[in-house]
């Protein structure tokens, strides 16, 4: 056998040279890359993750090759022979089959997932419908049981309700969601009706003659002459006598059934929710279809059709139509599956489905982790192999030195490597004893790696952070697989957030001697996604609890406002308020136009609003409000984003001081004008006096008034 050449230290430094450039390019590279490629936080962690196994490969791949170098080719062995292969392609070939077997069975729990959610979507939409036609109806009965609606139902006569009352009602349909409201005979002859309300059609007409005192009768969604949708509900008053004339309300369009079904709980999904029945031979879609808006009653399939959804539930037998799963074509011919569920009360079927891409995506995404596990796996179980067999050929080349002496030269000899890696990298026994201690996690927990040796967690962590490492080691080893969690610790630079990805070791008979260990310091990160969380609150809280009512007007319409805002008009939650639509609905008639051309001028524009008007409040009370708002970008698209003060107390004040004020300029103008009468009098009696005098003196006699002073007008 020939001997081979000693290892000199320029080879020692020549492995770590080049280790040290492949591993500096692979930081800077790869870091970019997954800074490029990957924005959340879930993706980062993955690509990370994934990143830290490849380096290990490669690293791991290239000191094989720079080290088998070193190996003779005078000491290799002979190649395997085929009872020496058999185990290993029975072990790889068991793995794969595990991981086929998982692959499999997460294909299955995959779809279960899916149906599931589908199941679940589509009870909760169908009750919100059911819950929906309940309401409305309800509204109606409102309507006929409020005193303040009597004239409605004044008997033998036609119900004209004063302008008050058809304000009221006009308000209340509006706020419950109604288009318009009108009062037929039998015949279909209108009685009155609201601005909103349409025409008498002929579905309307039919409906008239079928309603029946003391219920509601629902007529609809159809569309009418025009071809809008529409969607009524009826019932006769109760009169003393005579035929009862019929109230109607009604709603126009889809857009109370497009708001229950269009929210999807998960964003970025193919999921859709659509309202269908059979009508005839065909299926007649009563809902906006996400991908064919405008659709509603206008979109109508064949009930023959194989493979569509809808047309495999209606061809069911009435006792067959039970909750279900069906597989088939949407209405775009797209591979989709979804669940069927009845509307009570109604021939309503509310279908949720996805595409089946995107269940194929789901189950690829799984997969994927099943299969690198499964590489991981073989590439542990195949490096053990390859290093059992290189140990045998350097125990053939060598035979100097023992199989422990070897292994733990080749601990150190990867120690040194796992020093040039920012990861804390460490590897342990069964005991739970480190073996391998890098600069790294040296520099983490404050000591010299010389020192951990030979140690366990508990000589660096507390209790129960030791307890918790040393089980989670346990964990690895009694699975032996790898697996990956964040770990909060305690170090003496503080409290740090690791995300550890940890794994079984192997000696040369396969058997498990420890575990290995990636530990990489996330806390920064960790920081990072809690102080967003935290701002994100802060923000929120601020708006919701601010005194001003703050408001977002986009495409004329208030999509958002708070709760003051809601509540300066009397209303208990923004979403009753919301129902008006604009804000020049809540002001007076008199400053109504101004505030919505103000309005759209600001949102088309830009610049800012600044303004006083009227406002009626939902208590039919009139205030007094102070309008901020500023042009802003808002999902994409321009909005006026600003603030209502209510200013009515302060109007009352400033209009009082104005009135007091007045009242004193006229009492100071009186008392002017008496204090000049006072004077003027005085002087005449002076002058009068002196007059007196001077005839006394002329007549010899003595002067009646002697202390009379002379007139202003005779001093020199």
């Amino acid at each position: 056998m020939t001997e081979q050449s000693p290892l000199t230290r320029a080879h020692v430094l020549n492995v770590v040279l080049t280790y040290a450039a492949v591993a500096s390019l692979w930081i800077l590279l790869s870091d970019k890359a997954v800074e490029w490629l990957f924005s959340t936080p879930a993706q980062f962690a993955l690509a990370s993750t994934i990143k830290g196994w490849l380096f290990i490969l490669i690293t791991a791949l290239m000191l094989y090759a720079m080290l088998r170098r070193r190996i003779s080719q005078s000491t290799a062995s002979p190649r395997l022979s085929g009872r020496q292969w058999l185990p290993i392609v029975l072990l790889n070939g068991l793995i794969l089959a595990l991981a086929i077997m998982a692959i499999a069975q997460n294909i299955g729990l995959t779809r279960d997932k899916e149906v599931a959610r589908l199941e679940t979507i589509a009870d909760l939409k169908s009750r919100r419908i059911t819950e929906w036609l309940g309401n409305r109806e309800q509204d109606l009965r409102q309507i006929l049981d409020n005193p303040s609606y009597g004239a409605l139902s004044l008997s033998g006569q036609r119900g004209r309700p004063s302008d008050e009352q058809t304000q009221r009602l006009i308000e209340f349909i509006s706020v419950r969601g109604f288009d318009g409201a009108a009062l037929f005979d039998r015949t279909g002859q209108a009685l009155w009706q609201t601005p909103g309300a349409s025409i008498m059609n002929a579905t309307l007409r039919d409906a008239l003659t079928r309603a029946t005192a003391g219920k509601v009768l629902r007529v609809g969604p159809y569309l009418d002459e025009q071809g809008q949708t529409r969607f009524d509900f009826l019932t006769p008053l109760a009169t003393a006598a005579g035929p009862a004339p019929i109230i109607v309300l009604q709603i126009s369009g889809s857009h109370w059934v497009n708001q229950i079904l269009n929210p999807w709980p998960i964003p970025d999904s193919s999921g859709e929710a659509t309202l269908f029945r059979q009508h005839a031979d065909q299926v007649q879609y009563l809902s906006d279809l996400r991908y064919r808006p405008d659709s509603a009653l206008r979109l109508q399939l064949p009930l023959h059709h194989s493979t569509l959804l809808a047309a495999q539930y209606l061809r069911l037998e009435t006792g067959q139509r039970k909750p279900g799963v069906l597989s088939g074509m949407d209405y775009r011919g797209i591979a989709a599956f979804g669940v069927v569920y009845p509307v009570a009360g109604t021939d309503w079927f509310l279908l949720t489905k996805i595409d089946k891409a995107e269940l194929n995506q789901a189950r690829f995404k799984e997969s994927i982790w099943i299969g690198l596990i499964t590489l991981l796996v073989l590439f542990v179980t195949n490096a053990g192999i390859i290093l059992l067999r290189q140990h045998t050929r350097l125990l053939m080349a060598e035979q100097i030195r023992h199989s422990q002496t070897q292994r733990l030269q080749a601990l150190q000899l990867l120690s040194a490597i796992a020093d040039s890696s920012e990861d804390a990298i460490f590897a342990k026994d069964k005991e739970g004893r480190y073996i391998l201690f890098n600069r790294a996690a040296s520099q983490f927990v404050g000591k010299p790696a010389a020192e951990m040796l030979g140690q366990d967690d508990i000589a660096i962590f507390p209790p129960e952070q030791a307890k918790m490492l040393m089980e989670a080691g346990h964990r690895v080893i009694e699975n032996n697989r790898v697996q990956t969690e964040e770990e909060y610790l305690t170090l003496p630079g503080g409290d740090r957030v690791f995300l550890a990805t940890k794994g079984p070791l192997q000696d040369n008979d396969g058997q498990v001697i420890g575990i290995f260990g990636i530990s990489r310091d996330i806390t920064g990160f960790k920081r990072a996604e809690a102080d967003l969380r935290e701002r994100e609150g802060l923000f929120r809280a601020l708006v919701e609890q601010s005194l001003a009512g703050i408001y977002i007007i986009q495409q004329g319409k208030l999509c958002y406002i708070n709760p003051c805002f809601a509540h300066l008009f009397g209303y208990d939650s923004p979403g009753a308020l919301l129902g008006v639509g604009t804000l020049q609905a809540l002001a007076s008639p008199e400053d109504s136009d101004r505030v919505a051309e103000l309005v759209l001028h600001c949102e088309q524009e830009g610049g800012d609003i600044h303004t006083r008007f009227s406002a009626l409040h939902h208590g039919s009370q009139t205030l007094e409000v102070e309008l901020y708002g500023r042009r802003v970008d808002y999902r994409g698209q321009p909005a006026l984003l600003g603030l209502l003060l209510d200013v009515t107390e302060r109007e009352q004040v400033e209009q009082a001081l104005t009135h007091q004020a007045m009242e004193l300029r006229q009492q100071n103008e009186e008392l002017e004008r008496f204090n000049k009468v006072m004077v003027d009098r005085e002087l005449a009696m002076l002058t009068l006096k002196h007059q007196i005098n001077t005839l006394s003196r002329q007549l010899g006699l003595a002067p009646p008034y002697p202390q009379a002073p002379m007139p202003p007008e005779e001093h020199p």
